[in-house]
């Protein structure tokens, strides 16, 4: 739902800038960030050539009064605008969301201060204005797919992935692929977890070429142990993106799921061909079924989000009680190594390991991560794997880096050509159990069969 506004008499300050109205005044200083190439072009529109150029845009940000100008309190200068746009959204088509009073919001930065965290700062006082003073549920923000430093802004600012969307520029006369993203206020302050996943497209996710990398490397493995007739169940099964697959090779599936938001998606794609029972539980408790139920357990989502070492043994134990003798079980984590390079490392401006350090999230010497429900995802290393599967009459199969490099390059993986990106598979499958390389991935699969 979207709502007007109107930034008249409206002043926010952060501690490097003042985010108000743009004046006639600002002219010059526009056209300056406007009119370098490359600025524009992020968000869609090309750079100004003239300073007429940005006098006519400029008149529609003083008519519309929906843009903040970021003036730069050190330097004394208009460096960038954000604005909460009145326009129609994707959201309004969404029906999970469109009840939401929610506003779009958009940047664009003077290539001179890009690097600086000063985005995330204005975002940020935006955010808090919009759920404390306008009364705001939910804000949206989209980024080019090649565009990764609106991205990592995004991300940043606590915003999730929704899916993937089209944006066509008539002043650039070209079609984008614009990656959609939700903040939502009272469900993130809630419970995190039912937060992230009400606005989180992992269907979507497994899509991406990047993601298909892990989604296909984890199927090679699960192929090689579905047998004729066999019986699945899935825990964790989310919007149903294996399950569904598994069902069209023929084999029926008892799927379990945490949030109703995720099954209600799972059921809108089903097809009627598809033998899916989908029941809302737990991996903690699957009371439910009975001991020796299945030949074929995939526990690939609950092991993310289970903080404490009696809780994780819980879902491991549940998922062999509900497994036959013999039968195998798939269990998937989340690894803090490429965490802590590929974000923290390589993309401070989201995730500073510093800080983590100084609240007890990390340890210094060893930089063993700690997570709590807050933080959304438990991570893990092979050897707290190793340690926690001590005493389950287990015989391990694999262990295998269901992405490896891919979540280092993303990018390039999503760009690839399909010749290359078959070329990649190959290499990845030949290498992803290797013992000297798996420590790397940002997803680890560990198989097992039950004793």
């Amino acid at each position: 739902m979207n709502i007007p506004f109107d930034a008249t008499n409206v002043l926010l300050e952060t501690d490097r800038l003042t985010l108000r109205p743009f004046e006639e005044a600002d002219l010059q200083d526009f056209y300056e960030y406007a009119s370098v190439p490359g600025v524009g072009e992020m968000a869609g529109w090309p750079h100004h050539t003239s300073i007429e150029d940005s006098k006519v845009i400029l008149d529609i940000f003083l008519e519309q009064k929906n843009v903040f100008a970021i003036f730069h309190k050190a330097d004394k200068k208009i460096i960038g605008s954000v604005g909460l746009h009145n326009h129609h959204t994707w959201v309004e088509d969404d029906e999970r969301f469109n009840h939401l009073r929610c506003k779009e919001v958009g940047y664009v930065l003077s290539k001179a201060y890009w690097g600086l965290g000063l985005v995330p700062e204005a975002v940020k006082a935006i955010i808090e204005y919009g759920f404390d003073t306008l009364g705001l549920e939910a804000f949206t923000c989209c980024h080019f797919l090649e565009n990764s430093q609106s991205r990592r802004v995004i991300e940043k600012c606590g915003f999730v992935f929704v899916k993937e969307d089209k944006y066509y520029s008539k002043q650039m006369d070209k079609h984008y692929d614009d990656m959609a993203y939700i903040l939502l206020k009272d469900g993130m302050k809630a419970n995190p977890l039912a937060g992230y996943y009400s606005g989180y497209d992992e269907q979507g996710r497994l899509e991406t070429r990047h993601g298909r990398v892990e989604f296909l490397t984890t199927m090679r493995y699960v192929e090689k142990y579905l047998t004729p007739g066999a019986k699945v169940m899935e825990i964790g099964a989310g919007t149903g993106r294996y399950s569904r697959v598994i069902a069209d090779m023929g084999y029926e599936v008892e799927s379990v799921e945490l949030f109703k938001h995720n099954i209600d998606i799972f059921k809108e794609n089903l097809k009627p061909t598809q033998k899916i029972n989908i029941t809302q539980g737990n991996a903690l408790d699957l009371s439910d079924f009975a001991d020796g139920s299945f030949d074929v357990t995939l526990l690939l989502g609950p092991m993310y989000h289970l903080y404490t070492p009696d809780d994780k043994k819980m879902a491991i134990s549940e998922a062999l009680r509900v497994t036959k003798p013999g039968g195998i079980v798939f269990v998937a984590y989340c690894i803090s190594d490429s965490t802590l390079v590929n974000v923290g490392f390589m993309r401070p401006d989201i995730f500073s390991i510093a800080d983590y350090i100084a609240r007890g999230k990390i340890d210094p010497v060893t930089f063993d991560t700690t997570s709590t429900p807050e933080d959304i995802f438990e991570m893990a290393r092979k050897e707290d794997i190793d340690a926690l599967m001590q005493g389950f009459e287990v015989n391990r199969l694999h262990y295998v880096a269901t992405d490896l490099f891919t979540h280092y390059m993303r990018d390039v993986i999503d760009a690839m050509e399909k010749e290359t990106f078959d070329l990649y598979l190959k290499y990845h499958f030949s290498v992803c159990e290797r013992s000297d390389m798996v420590g790397i991935t940002n997803h680890s699969l560990d198989v097992f069969r039950k004793s």
